[in-house]
């Protein structure tokens, strides 16, 4: 066991960032595009969306209680960084191989313009599920869902998690950030996750801390005792008192056991030398 936790700290992982403007300019189309973390804030599950069929979905009915969600805000003619962010993100679900989409955790995409037709919907979810590990889209397709909703329902979730985007008519295209929001399967915002690539292991740590515990393996319980989650780096970070304690446990444990083989088996060979003699 120790070995698991010292081998751990390969786990760390660099921060992702992405470009923006420099420090202290603000664009005026931008103001209002940003993301406030509401941590523990719960979704309002009341909310109705539309799926590329154009089915009513309710927001409630994807969370089971048991399954984590990962939700994300996207529209199919985004010019660029949709692709970007969702591409990286399938990717590394590529590269996880024990968490699956549909299994373990459900996707839920928003999508940000509302007049977005079910064509177009239909368009943006095979372009999306198409990468998923050699395409598998069917499987994917179970548990990753693809809504829109009206300008008012789409922006009453966006609000609920602290996702501000706004519509530049002048581009006639939507300013948003790369995030998406790790939701509990009680329906409460859990950890965000930022950028357009994620490390396979942080994803897979970040969605087994989100989880009900049937879903989490034995070495991520492990893992997880050991590492704290640091939105700055957007990345695990080792708990260092959790560390130390361990170490001094299992010296402790060595000494006691040392001592102890030394009262069974070099005080009486003493013994019976003297005696001996």
């Amino acid at each position: 066991m120790l070995a698991l936790i010292l081998a751990a700290a390969a786990l760390q992982a660099p921060p992702t960032s992405f470009a923006g403007p420099r420090a202290g300019v603000e664009l005026p189309q931008l103001k209002g595009v940003d993301v406030v973390e509401k941590l523990e804030a719960e979704l309002p599950k009341d909310l109705e969306f539309r799926d590329p069929e154009g089915r009513t979905v309710s927001l409630g009915s994807l969370f089971d209680g048991k399954r984590p969600v990962v939700l994300s805000f996207n529209y199919e003619n985004c010019p660029q960084l949709c692709s970007l962010q969702l591409g990286g993100f399938v990717d590394a679900l590529n590269q996880e191989t024990q968490w699956t989409v549909g299994e373990q955790f459900r996707v839920v995409t928003i999508g940000l313009d509302p007049n977005e037709d079910d064509e177009h919907a239909q368009l943006f979810r095979e372009r999306v599920l198409g990468q998923y590990r050699g395409g598998e889209a069917a499987t994917a397709a179970e548990g990753w869902t693809f809504l829109r909703g009206t300008t008012e329902t789409v922006r009453a979730l966006a609000d609920a998690v602290g996702y501000g985007y706004k519509y530049d008519e002048e581009r006639d295209e939507y300013a948003h950030h790369a995030a998406m929001a790790l939701i509990s399967p009680a329906g409460r915002v859990a950890r965000y996750l930022y950028g357009i690539e994620f490390e396979p292991q942080v994803l897979r740590l970040s969605l087994a801390e989100t989880a009900a515990g049937e879903f989490v393996s034995t070495r991520d319980r492990i893992l997880l005792s050991c590492y704290v989650f640091d939105p700055t780096s957007n990345s695990y970070m080792l708990r260092m008192w959790t560390i130390a304690r361990i170490v001094l446990g299992v010296m402790a444990l060595t000494t006691i056991g040392s001592l102890w083989w030394l009262h069974r088996n070099v005080k009486p060979k003493k013994l019976l030398s003297a005696a001996a003699k």
